[in-house]
């Protein structure tokens, strides 16, 4: 999966559902599309996934995410948001990160999710059973290179 692919997933999100608070009825038609995919493509969407995480994973970022900057999950489900509201935001993000999102209200950890619940749909498990490590950790402070500390 490219980038371009991923980025066609990301718009079947509603951002004005996830505006309004509702992670999941926002994440409805993504989790749709991806029960249609295969394996191997769910896969390449996490890695998708945790390489645009990963690119905002960084001080400045937490430093101006308000309050969700000041711990490490309230950071990752910002940064989901970020992704979440489409390729135009996050490269406005990227490029200035005084435009994170500044409020908890301003979340979507379910992001990190619909991938892995049409996996175990199609395998017949839990989620929790998700076989596949990306490249990279999408977890805060998992980017050596932009953090300080």
């Amino acid at each position: 999966m490219n980038e371009s692919e991923f980025w066609k997933l990301i718009s079947k999100i509603d951002v004005v559902m996830l505006d309004e608070g509702d992670e999941e009825g926002a994440l409805e038609l993504l989790q749709q599309e991806l029960s249609t995919k295969s394996e191997a493509e769910l896969f390449e969407f996490e890695e998708q996934l945790s390489l645009h995480l990963y690119a905002i994973d960084g001080e400045i970022y937490a430093e101006k995410a308000g309050e969700s900057g000041s711990s490490d999950d309230g950071f990752l489900y910002a940064r989901c948001y970020v992704v979440a509201n489409g390729q135009s935001f996050f490269e406005a993000v990227k490029a200035d990160p005084t435009k994170m999102p500044k409020s908890i209200e301003q979340w979507c950890e379910s992001l990190l999710y619909p991938h892995r619940i049409a996996w175990a749909r199609i395998n017949g498990v839990e989620p929790s059973e998700w076989p596949f490590s990306a490249s990279v950790s999408y977890e805060t402070a998992s980017n050596p290179n932009q953090w300080l500390n």
